[in-house]
C-alpha cells in the first residue's frame, strides 16, 4: 500500500480575480517506510502538496489516494485517511492548544476513541522516542524550550500510530543539534516502516536523507527521481532557483578539469577519491 498522487491539479478561488494555480498535475508516490523529499522555492506548491495528502485540501482535478483510500471519498473514508497519515506544519509549536502537556499527547488518541489505559501507554512509549521525559506531562506546553515543543508537536502526531508522516519544513529555526536530533529521529521512524514525507526548501538536506526527491516550480513538477539522479541533473542542466550545495559546485569544477570523481555529498570521500585521482 502507499500515498499514490496523480495528475494532481489544485487552483484557489477559482472563477474569481484571486484565481491561483498551484499545482499543476503532479505525481508522487510514497511508499511505507521511505523518505520523499518535496523541494522547490516559496511559492512553488509544496505546502499545498502536503495538505493534500491527509485531505486538508481536496484536488481540483487528478486523484491523492492514500492506501487505497480516496481523499475525495464519503467523510467517513476520510476520516481514516487522516488517521494514517499525520501532519506537522511549519512551526507546529503554533499548534500547541492544551493546558498540559499530557492533555496535549492525549488529544488525538482520544479523538479515536483509544481507551484510558492505552493513551498513557502511547503517551509514555512516544515521548520517550522524542526524547522528552516523563517528568514534562503536569507542565503547560507554553513552558517548554522551543525545541522541546517542536517534538512535542511531532509525538502528539505520532500518538495516534499514523502510517505515514508529513512534515512541513520541520528544521526551520532550529539550531544545529536540534537538527541533528530531529533528522536522526525521523530515520529512525523510517526504519520503523513509517512512510515519511520532507517539504524543505533545503536541497543539501534532501539529498543527504531522502530516498526520493520530488521538486516543483509554480506548482510544476521538473523532477521526481533519486538523489544521485538529481546530482546528475543540476551537474548538466542547472533547474531554476536550486542552487548547488558547495561540495557540488566544487565536483563539477573539479569534473570539468578532467578528475574522475563522484557526485557525492561526502567531503572524506571525495577527497579520498581525488586523492587516488591525483597519484594516477
Amino acid at each position: 500500500m502507499s500515498i499514490r498522487v496523480a495528475s494532481l491539479r489544485h487552483i484557489y478561488h477559482p472563477g474569481t480575480p484571486l484565481e491561483t494555480k498551484a499545482l499543476s498535475g503532479v505525481d508522487l508516490t510514497v511508499d511505507p517506510g521511505k523518505w520523499v523529499a518535496v523541494v522547490g522555492q516559496t511559492g512553488s506548491g509544496k505546502s499545498t502538496l502536503a495538505q493534500h495528502l491527509n485531505a486538508l485540501l481536496l484536488p481540483t482535478s487528478g486523484s491523492v489516494e492514500v492506501d487505497g483510500i480516496s481523499t475525495t471519498a464519503a467523510a467517513s473514508a476520510l476520516r481514516m485517511v487522516r488517521r494514517k497519515v499525520g501532519l506537522v506544519f511549519q512551526y507546529p509549536e503554533h499548534q500547541l492548544f492544551a493546558e498540559s502537556v499530557l492533555e496535549e499527547m492525549a488529544f488525538g488518541p482520544r479523538n479515536w476513541k483509544f481507551n484510558e489505559e492505552d493513551i498513557r501507554e502511547t503517551t509514555i512509549r512516544t515521548m520517550k522516542l522524542l526524547g522528552l521525559p516523563e517528568e514534562l506531562l503536569p507542565r503547560s506546553p507554553f513552558q517548554l524550550s522551543g525545541g522541546q515543543k517542536r517534538r512535542l508537536c511531532i509525538a502528539s502526531v505520532l500518538a495516534v500510530r499514523p502510517d505515514y508522516l508529513v512534515l512541513d519544513e520541520p528544521t526551520a529555526g532550529m539550531d544545529a543539534p536540534g537538527r541533528r536530533e530531529l533528522l536522526g529521529l525521523l530515520k529512525g521512524l523510517v526504519k520503523e516502516r513509517i512512510g515519511v514525507v520532507h517539504i524543505t526548501h533545503d536541497l543539501e538536506l534532501a539529498l543527504a536523507m531522502a530516498e526520493q526527491i520530488l521538486v516543483l516550480e509554480k506548482g510544476k513538477t521538473v523532477f521526481c527521481g533519486t538523489p544521485g539522479s538529481l546530482m546528475d541533473e543540476l551537474i548538466e542542466r542547472p533547474i531554476r532557483g536550486l542552487c548547488l550545495p558547495p561540495i557540488l559546485e566544487l565536483v563539477s569544477g573539479l569534473r570539468d578539469y578532467g578528475y574522475n570523481v563522484p557526485f557525492t555529498l561526502d567531503a572524506v570521500e571525495l577527497a579520498d577519491r581525488l586523492e587516488k585521482e591525483m597519484r594516477t
